[in-house]
């Protein structure tokens, strides 16, 4: 968190946070939000209706009434869908689940999957978030660099990955709509900085588009990640996605 003192811009900033011929008005709020005063944006993030939540499209499946008498369809109980988590969850390859599954004593349990493909296939029967798809890449920039073996690119579209981050109930009451401007007091003399939309960017690139629309902040990093060091030195470089507004 910042806060600073409420001077204008050097003049080379000036040009680039400059209003708009009509810019649109803000709302002062009087009372304290998180002990500051709050401006906000008006005309921001407008409601036009109701959407889908995650739940509700949970709640609508094709198996939703399969878990009106077990909630943790497909497994069969809490204790076996505990299980088939840390299985999928453990990093283990299918060959190990498939041993571990044949072990006697795990037998004596009695699960509803007996092979890593059978637990796989239950777990693919769960909603899940957007699908992973692939494609083969043979050399970049306009054939001027021919790889010796094809590049398997593995990717999910990036808006269906916003659009189910906004969409998760874990994040429900916990993202920010608006712009705003935050102050120490009603006299508007000390700025505080805390999240991305008390900052100047959001409130100008609002201030860009029509009115009601929501401006969602998106974050992408990418990190290189060993895959294999004994053979091939293989390595990954990931495309992590997250929203500002969070």
């Amino acid at each position: 968190m910042d806060i600073d003192q409420e001077f204008p811009p050097p003049d080379s900033l000036a040009d680039s946070y400059a209003e708009p011929d009509n810019p649109n008005p803000s709302t002062w709020n009087q009372s304290q939000c998180n002990g500051f005063y709050s401006e906000q944006f008006e005309g921001a993030a407008q409601s036009y209706g109701h959407g889908d939540t995650f739940m509700d499209k949970f709640n609508r499946d094709e198996f939703s009434d399969a878990r009106k008498s077990n909630l943790y369809y497909p497994f069969a109980c809490h204790n076996e869908w505990e299980l088939a988590l840390w299985l999928l969850r453990s990093g283990l390859s299918m060959k190990a689940i498939d041993a571990f599954l044949s072990l006697p004593i795990v037998k004596l349990l009695s699960l509803s999957f007996s092979t890593a493909r059978d637990l796989r296939g239950r777990a693919e029967l769960l909603p899940s978030g957007p699908r992973w798809q692939y494609s083969k890449v043979w050399s970049f920039h306009k054939l001027s660099h021919p790889t010796k073996h094809p590049v398997l690119l593995y990717w999910r579209d990036a808006l269906e990955c916003i659009a189910w981050i906004f969409n998760h109930p874990s994040f429900r009451d916990q993202l920010d709509l608006i712009p705003e401007r935050l102050y120490t007091s009603d006299a508007k003399l000390c700025r505080v900085y805390t999240e991305w939309m008390t900052g100047d960017k959001a409130w100008h690139m609002q201030s860009q588009l029509p009115e009601g629309v929501t401006l969602i902040g998106t974050i992408l990093s990418s990190d290189k990640t060993n895959i294999t060091n004994i053979c091939g030195g293989r390595v990954a470089h990931p495309l992590l996605i997250s929203l500002a507004n969070i």
